[in-house]
């Protein structure tokens, strides 16, 4: 019997709404996916791809990574990977370095044997470069084999990926498959589809139903496909709990969904408060403020979600035409005014959320008015008007110089480009370079609107009596380059 733990799309880095919190939070459900595993002493740590957010990962989630692998390196579990869609890169990833250092394995075709279970991967390929794919995995010693990847494999509704065609292709008969990219914590049992005039036939439906009723038979074996679901949520509408799975692999290595996956939730995910607020035609932002007051006294630094969404009991009427034609619009659409977005957001903070969404489900009425012709401004142009009403340093303005001219350097070579840039600056500057004087600054007495804007929104590096060293200025430029 094996005992894995399957955990996916963690997402290290993300400083989702631009917030550090945020990013930290990421970091601390990983923490605690990795001291779960430790706890329940698992042989083997899983993981389904997409590890960090990006592929070029900042400082921060890097020493987060090594962080808590070193912890399971002194516990004596192996930490299995594989790569992801965001981590995938035309060249060398983090992925194989970690494996170099010796902190991680990256699954493939040849299999990683954990006691009585070989394990196999697949890394995430985009949709046009699969009909190249073979699905040859080497041969299994052990009478039981996984196979861990990364896409949105069918028989799901949204799948794009088709299970039976890898299952009916590869000489392994794996038992169970052990899935991410999917942030939701789900399973579907799906046929083996080893007899070969059944290997192309999924391929053709697109229906959950048509996908596995097509290649299933009494004596095919049927087989768990479970997604883990992110350990935090990347996206406001992702409602269900955060969670990780805890997978038994008996020694016959018949899973039994129900009985074999237990799915754990993450405790110190991130609390997301969900307010939904049906609205009437009419109704508007002191609907919604009363709403959430009611359904809320505080929310304690959560994410607050608020959805705005027509009454159900809402009669149809027909939306009036531009021409203002009472019979050319619409029937059968209830159509209802904008809700500012601002009064939600401030009533948010006063409650203590960390931030606010709001998202509009309602049919919107088209704004009428008729506005005169728009032309654009020659956006350099601008952008230099603008340079000259702030105040920053000769160093600060290289990096605004790098900024502006993109257009130089091949999209691919960016990052790269502004990291060497700002190395080189860093580590021929002191940290003064990137303080601003404010004896320079234009002067305000005048009462100049310019002026008092240009100084009020100048930003300083770091505070006057804050040290900081090169090594974190060098994070922080390349964080806000990044963005």
């Amino acid at each position: 019997m094996v005992r894995l733990l399957h955990t996916s799309d963690t997402h290290l880095g993300y400083r989702q709404y631009h917030l550090d919190e945020r990013r930290q939070d990421f970091a601390d459900a990983f923490a605690e996916v990795v001291s779960a595993g430790i706890q329940h002493d698992v042989d083997a740590v899983v993981h389904a791809g997409d590890l960090f957010h990006t592929s070029r990962p900042g400082i921060t989630p890097l020493q987060t990574v090594i962080t808590e692998l070193q912890r399971l390196q002194d516990a004596g579990i192996p930490f299995l990977l594989i790569v992801g869609n965001h981590e995938r890169t035309h060249d060398r990833n983090w992925v194989e370095l970690l494996q170099e250092i010796g902190l991680a394995t990256r699954l493939d075709a040849t299999g990683t044997r954990v006691a009585d279970t070989t394990i196999y991967g697949l890394d995430h390929v985009p949709p046009g470069q699969r009909d190249r794919l073979d699905y040859h995995f080497e041969a299994a010693e052990t009478d039981s084999a996984i196979l861990v990847g990364h896409g949105l494999f069918k028989p799901f509704g949204h799948g794009d990926w088709s299970t039976q065609r890898i299952l009916a292709k590869s000489p392994v008969d794996f038992d169970l498959m052990l899935v991410g990219d999917d942030h939701g914590a789900d399973y579907r049992l799906v046929s083996s589809g080893r007899s070969e005039n059944n290997s192309d036939s999924a391929d053709s439906d697109s229906t959950p139903e048509s996908d596995q009723a097509t290649t299933a038979s009494p004596s095919s074996k049927r087989i768990p496909l479970s997604y883990a679901g992110s350990t935090e949520r990347t996206m406001a509408d992702q409602r269900d709990p955060r969670t990780y799975s805890l997978i038994t692999v008996p020694l016959n290595g018949a899973v039994d969904p129900e009985e074999h996956i237990d799915r754990q939730v993450i405790e110190n995910a991130r609390e997301f408060v969900y307010i939904d607020v049906p609205l009437h035609r009419g109704e508007g932002i002191e609907t919604v403020e009363q709403t959430i007051r009611e359904e809320v006294d505080s929310v304690d630094d959560s994410v607050l979600k608020v959805t705005l969404m027509a009454a159900e009991d809402e009669s149809a009427v027909s939306a009036p035409s531009p021409e203002g034609d009472n019979n050319g619009g619409e029937p059968g659409r209830v159509v209802h005014e904008r809700v500012p977005v601002g009064p939600i957001e401030n009533l948010g903070a006063e409650l203590g959320a960390l931030v606010t969404r709001v998202s509009d489900r309602r049919d919107l009425l088209e704004d009428e008015r008729e506005y005169q012709a728009v032309e654009f401004a020659d956006v350099d142009a601008a952008v230099e008007e603008r340079r000259e009403d702030i105040v920053v340093t000769e160093t600060a303005d290289l990096f605004l110089e790098m900024a502006m001219n993109t257009d130089q350097t091949a999209d691919s070579n960016i990052t790269d480009k502004a990291q060497e840039t700002v190395t080189t600056v860093l580590e021929r500057e002191s940290p003064d370079a990137l303080h601003v004087d404010r004896t320079d600054a234009p002067d305000t007495s005048s009462g100049g609107g310019t002026a008092d804007t240009a100084h009020e929104s100048v930003p300083t590096a770091v505070g006057d009596d804050d040290e900081v060293d090169n090594e974190e200025l060098l994070e922080n430029a390349l964080e806000e380059i990044n963005d």
